[in-house]
């Protein structure tokens, strides 16, 4: 059975944002940066920069409208949702160890 031809994503001539690759390794940056900052989450300042860098990238990432997989993967909103769980994680358990070793918001003293 011969199947027909598929037809193209976009019209000729005009370009998708995941054309480039600068763009879709944004997009892909993002997810490494959430992955390793959640890894070692308990790198205090380190992690908590690493992954502020992701996040802002996936979030550029996706208002721009790249995706970052070349099938359709959303790489960027994983990017941006790792690196989001990942700062959460990092400032609430630094913040809340912080409570219970000294008995006192570092933020009031």
């Amino acid at each position: 059975m011969e199947h027909p031809p598929a037809a193209p994503a976009s019209a000729p001539g005009t370009r998708s944002p995941n054309d480039s690759y600068v763009a879709r390794g944004l997009a892909g940056a993002s997810v490494g940066m959430g992955f390793f900052s959640a890894c070692v989450f308990w790198w205090t300042p380190f992690t908590s920069i690493l992954a502020t860098v992701g996040l802002t990238l996936g979030l550029i990432s996706v208002l721009r409208g790249v995706k970052g997989g070349l099938r359709g993967e959303n790489y960027a909103m994983v990017g941006t949702i790792l690196c989001a769980t990942s700062l959460t994680i990092t400032v609430t358990l630094n913040q809340g160890l912080r409570y219970a070793q000294w008995d006192s918001f570092p933020w009031l003293w």
